[in-house]
């Protein structure tokens, strides 16, 4: 009887509920008043609300009164929040939703820079690209395949976009190296010291790079190292040049791992034809550790220590006194160490590093005793911090101190430097669609006695789901070689101002990228020192009157989805560029640049055979060399280059050990690549620079015990 009252009273009443009831209704969208289904709308602590339909538009009734909070909410967008009055009758309300910027789904500012990660989205490069692009399984090599690269066959180097090797910078868990690439004797390079397999990711900026990196006037390439390992593994390397092994241990929150090989290659160059006249082929111990310790949950302790020792000697052509040769003998040292801790502590993302470098060389030239010693210390400190919604801050300091010690026959030459930096550096992201990169570096020489001030900008708009647009703009300064700095103590900084818009696609196994960019050299060291390659040209004096200019286009595309099993990428760059610097008498197209440069990269995995196929095809226009006899200063240009390599790897399982046998060809079809000409002190002579070997062969054998997983 009860129930029934009640239910009478509802009745009864009912006309005046509803009477005292509010409509709300309105629309819901976004910022560019595109409409959003699915969102929830309701009164702040009441059961009152509704859900906007496909058109936006919401209706929902409430028997609240008076002042209320109207909230509208969706995923990917700032909760929406609105003080209201409620009376009886119908309340109309549109809404705009603003997007919440989140790091997850914002655009990444990319002028200037190829990422190769395994962490990263839009992953440009992998890093096992690198052990399967060309024939040598070198790091530096794989870049050339890039564009804005230059492959320059006659020294070691990273060339890009019409700067000498000297203007990019390799920098190894925010360490600058003071010498990445193992010495090397006139018209021969070497290698990157360093495997690829350290790490784990790969920063090629071709320009444009952060204000957390300075001492480059082109390019820097940041290299991070592996964090902690998963397994105990051991492995070893046999080759036809040497042998070598490396063996890592893991723990529960510790892991440490050492690694060492020995590389002859005089069986080697008996067995195939050599264009030099070795006396001693080239013989190396190189030998590294490794250290991991997490500390914290985020934080994680790294210690590296490597050190190579090699030597070789041979006979170089004296072209003054034909057909007598000039006895050269490198015995080069080398030590790098690197200490660095990374943690998260509250909301506060810190780093600190500490490196330290030592490089000799010990070189006999025609009788004449060379004594080279370079070491550098480096400690680096960084720090970063969600400042608002929508900006993170980084900041930092950097010291290095650089000693030089160099000897030839009985004179010596000391000097040191003292270098100093802080930076700091914004990113704001406007919209999920729109953000910048905004950066100041200040930096002070000792043996220059001069600060700078560099700044540093880029912005990134995103047109669709996968691509977008990216300008960037930033003046970088360099401290001269020490070469000059040794001569003359009154230089300033060189510097150089960069201006890059570029456009990329990234979608599913996809890229395509086009770039196009302006760099603009200004106080380019001038004066004549007699190191090679050395022009027989009147003395010029020690000045910063040097300038000079670099334009061009770059175009990339990688495609590993239209074809099954395949990967292939195709690089293009053109490059317009004069300088004048050095002894150079007037501004010229430098000897380290081609006006055109195309690669194509070509790889098939081969499931029934277990084999990776690999093919490098890269062209490169003829480069400028100096002919005295020539009245415009570097006006000979020599052919252009050519290179087919094929590398293959055969992936096995040795009694349950996970095994690849990698076989690798260079110059397959033989082109009769020449570099250039050396000239006599009377341009009478003339000796083509070409490569050691018409072609080259290279066979491995890798095995690692305890690892049976192939999935690499």
């Amino acid at each position: 009887m009860k129930n029934n009252y009640n239910l009478l009273l509802v009745f009864l009443l009912f006309p005046f509920l509803i009477n005292a009831q509010t409509k709300v209704s309105g629309k819901i969208s976004d910022a560019k008043m595109n409409p959003i289904p699915g969102a929830n709308i309701y009164i702040k602590d009441s059961y009152d609300g509704g859900t906007s339909k496909v058109d936006g538009t919401f209706s929902f009734k409430t028997n609240e009164k008076g002042a209320a909070v109207l909230i509208a909410s969706f995923i990917g967008y700032k909760k929406y929040e609105s003080n209201i009055d409620l009376k009886k009758g119908e309340m109309k309300i549109d809404i705009i939703l603003e997007e919440e910027i989140t790091q997850l789904n914002a655009v990444v500012v990319s002028a200037g820079s190829f990422e190769a990660s395994d962490e990263r989205k839009g992953v440009i490069l992998k890093p096992l690209d690198v052990l399967t692009t060309g024939s040598t399984a070198d790091l530096y090599s794989s870049l050339n395949t890039l564009p804005g690269a230059q492959t320059i066959g006659e020294t070691e180097g990273l060339f890009v976009r019409g700067g000498s090797a000297a203007e990019s910078k390799t920098i190894i868990d925010e360490m600058i190296v003071q010498k990445p690439f193992s010495s090397s004797v006139p018209d021969l390079p070497s290698r990157g010291r360093f495997s690829p397999m350290m790490f784990k990711g790969t920063v090629f900026s071709t320009g444009g790079y952060s204000a957390q990196y300075g001492q480059a006037l082109s390019s820097a390439l940041i290299l991070k190292t592996q964090d902690m390992p998963n397994q105990t593994i051991t492995a070893v390397n046999l080759m036809v040049l040497g042998f070598g092994g490396a063996h890592t241990q893991v723990w529960d929150k510790t892991a440490f791992s050492v690694e060492g090989g020995y590389y002859n290659l005089n069986p080697y160059n008996n067995v195939f034809k050599q264009r030099v006249d070795w006396d001693r082929s080239p013989s190396s111990l190189d030998l590294s550790a490794n250290f991991r310790q997490r500390i914290t949950k985020n934080g994680l302790l790294k210690a590296f220590v490597s050190y190579s020792k090699s030597d070789l000697s041979l006979y170089l052509p004296d072209l003054d006194n034909p057909p007598s040769k000039t006895f050269f003998r490198l015995k080069p040292e080398n030590y790098y160490s690197n200490v660095s801790y990374r943690d998260i502590v509250g909301d506060w993302n810190l780093f600190g590093g500490f490196s330290y470098s030592l490089d000799k060389d010990k070189i006999d030239a025609g009788g004449n005793k060379i004594s080279q010693d370079q070491s550098l210390i480096q400690g680096k400190f960084t720090a970063n911090k969600k400042i608002f919604d929508t900006a993170y801050l980084t900041f930092g300091a950097e010291v290095h101190n650089t000693l030089y010690d160099d000897t030839y026959n009985q004179f010596n030459v000391k000097l040191e430097e003292v270098y100093t930096a802080g930076f700091a550096e914004s990113d704001v992201y406007f919209t999920n669609d729109i953000a910048a990169k905004v950066g100041l570096r200040t930096e002070y020489s000792k043996i220059l006695n001069k600060f700078n001030i560099a700044p540093r900008i880029s912005f990134a708009y995103r047109l669709g789901n996968y691509d977008q647009l990216n300008f960037a703009y930033g003046r970088f300064y360099q401290t001269p070689e020490k070469n000059y700095l040794v001569q003359y103590d009154k230089f300033d900084y060189e510097n150089a101002d960069h201006y890059i818009a570029n456009y990329q696609y990234i979608g599913e196994d996809k890229t395509f990228r086009i770039e196009l960019y302006y760099k603009q050299y200004r106080n380019l060291v001038k004066g004549t020192i007699y190191s090679y390659p050395y022009f027989n040209l009147p003395v010029v004096p020690f000045s910063n009157d040097g300038n000079g200019y670099a334009k061009g286009i770059d175009i990339f595309w990688r495609d590993s989805r239209t074809l099954k099993y395949c990967d292939y990428w195709v690089s293009y760059s053109y490059l317009d560029t004069k300088r004048e610097f050095s002894n150079y008498p007037t501004q010229a197209f430098p000897t380290f640049a081609a006006p055109h440069t195309f690669s194509v990269v070509f790889k098939r995995w081969f499931e029934s055979i277990s084999a990776y196929l690999a093919f490098t095809y890269i062209h490169a226009s003829g480069r400028p060399y100096f002919n005295p006899n020539n009245p415009e200063f570097l006006g000979d240009r020599a052919n252009s280059y050519n290179n087919l390599s094929m590398n293959i790897s055969f992936i096995a399982n040795w009694f349950n050990n996970y095994s690849v046998i990698f076989v690798s060809i260079d110059n397959i079809p033989g082109f009769a690549n020449v570099y250039g000409y050396r000239y006599s002190s009377d341009g009478r002579i003339s000796n083509a620079v070409v490569p050691p070997t018409l072609r080259s062969l290279f066979l491995g054998i890798f095995i690692s015990i305890g690892q049976s997983n192939q999935n690499q």
